[in-house]
């Protein structure tokens, strides 16, 4: 009877393991759409928690608005290069931010957040993170962050809209 208890045992352990080399074999299938722009926005919270938008295109364009608490508010253009851009885009397209959540909240109410918003070809993804998302999606908020933040003189301040 021992002998048929260690073989049953000895044979869910190993069909364990084979479930688990199997889902791991699985990758995302590759993405078809293309990414014409990446847009993040950071959000305000109940402090000074700087509240700024970064809009990248594909042709390298940079659009940084700041908005509140931080040095300069208004928006200000800079060409960051296409190639610079593509990274972005492709980093993107490679951790599939098409199939994220269109939210990750958090019970935290004063995280600042973020929303990144991808114009595909054919579609647009917002998703809205408190910081509980994917890793991927702060890794890709940073490289916007350090591609598209205004830090520097370089930036061409835009003219506001003129009221009717």
């Amino acid at each position: 009877m021992r002998k048929i208890v260690l073989v049953i045992l000895a044979l869910l352990a190993g069909m364990s393991v084979n479930a688990k080399h199997h889902k791991r074999k699985k990758k995302k299938e590759p993405q078809t759409h293309e990414v014409l722009s990446v847009s993040m926005r950071r959000t305000a919270c109940f402090g000074r928690c700087p509240q700024y938008s970064i809009d990248i295109k594909g042709d390298g364009t940079a659009i940084y608005t700041g908005i509140r608490f931080t040095p300069d508010s208004g928006s200000y253009t800079k060409n960051i290069g296409a190639q610079k851009a593509r990274e972005i885009m492709d980093r993107v397209k490679l951790d599939r931010v098409d199939t994220c959540q269109n939210a990750y909240h958090s019970r935290i109410q004063d995280l600042p957040g973020m929303i990144l918003t991808v114009q595909y070809s054919d579609s647009t993804k917002t998703i809205r993170d408190a910081g509980y998302g994917p890793g991927f999606l702060k890794d890709i908020a940073n490289a916007i962050d350090e591609a598209g933040k205004k830090t520097d003189d370089s930036w061409k301040k835009m003219e506001a809209p003129k009221a009717r």
